[in-house]
């Protein structure tokens, strides 16, 4: 498939490290000119939480002015939150700390993305089957990422000319997951993706290959949803 994406001005946002390091090295590889924003310092990485709005906004006008505006602009920056712990002892500052990284850091990045993307655009935002799916302790996060894919239809709406999707990747081997799940990530009955699968998905939904696809939520987790609860 030919993602026609070289010579592309893409912004990354987490591209210090897990999926979004990942996403930097694959866009680079299709020969498109990356700009990463993360709050680790780094060679090239302008430096900005994306829960400052100030900050981030400058960040992103830097960018932009770097690459002569924007093609691409990929959301990868996340928490977890508190992983394991029983609602009874989650704070309203630990809901509000994951909600401010991964829905209104997403959604500040596009509104302060969207002078600089030009018709044609592609916006990716990083959801989870998380926004499906739940397991016990992860409350904050899977409303998080619920509010990421109805944010996602509902940019998809407010800015014609722009495809905005989300991409819904099952467990990753991050470095984030593995301090909150450990070693059963290396439990060969469990399906476990690396980086580089989510970044090929990002790819396609970035890429004119996916041009009209727009608004969705692309859930990739080797089919586990799909699955019947019926014990046949």
């Amino acid at each position: 498939m030919r993602t026609e994406l070289a010579g592309k001005a893409v912004l990354v946002t987490g591209g210090a490290s897990g999926i979004g390091l990942a996403c930097v090295r694959a866009f680079r590889e299709e020969g498109a000119r990356v700009g990463v924003i993360d709050r680790t310092p780094g060679d090239g990485v302008e430096v900005a939480d994306v829960t400052d709005d100030a900050a981030l906004a400058s960040a992103v006008a830097t960018v932009a002015g770097r690459l002569g505006g924007l093609d691409v602009v990929v959301a990868c920056a996340g928490i977890s939150g508190p992983v394991g712990k029983p609602v009874a002892e989650t704070t309203a500052a630990e809901v509000a700390a994951v909600l401010a990284v991964n829905v209104t850091g997403q959604f500040l990045l596009v509104k302060h993305a969207l002078p600089h993307l030009g018709d044609g655009g592609a916006v990716v935002l990083l959801g989870s089957d998380s926004a499906f799916t739940a397991a016990p302790g992860m409350v904050p996060y899977c409303a998080s990422k619920g509010a990421v894919v109805a944010m996602t239809r509902a940019l998809a709406v407010e800015v014609p000319g722009i495809r905005v999707n989300c991409v819904c990747p099952s467990v990753v081997d991050t470095p984030m997951a593995r301090g909150d799940l450990g070693d059963v990530l290396d439990d060969p009955a469990f399906p476990v993706q690396q980086a580089a699968d989510v970044a090929r998905q990002v790819l396609y939904l970035a890429s004119p290959a996916s041009r009209p696809v727009n608004g969705q939520a692309l859930l990739a987790d080797f089919g586990m949803s799909a699955r019947s609860a019926f014990p046949a």
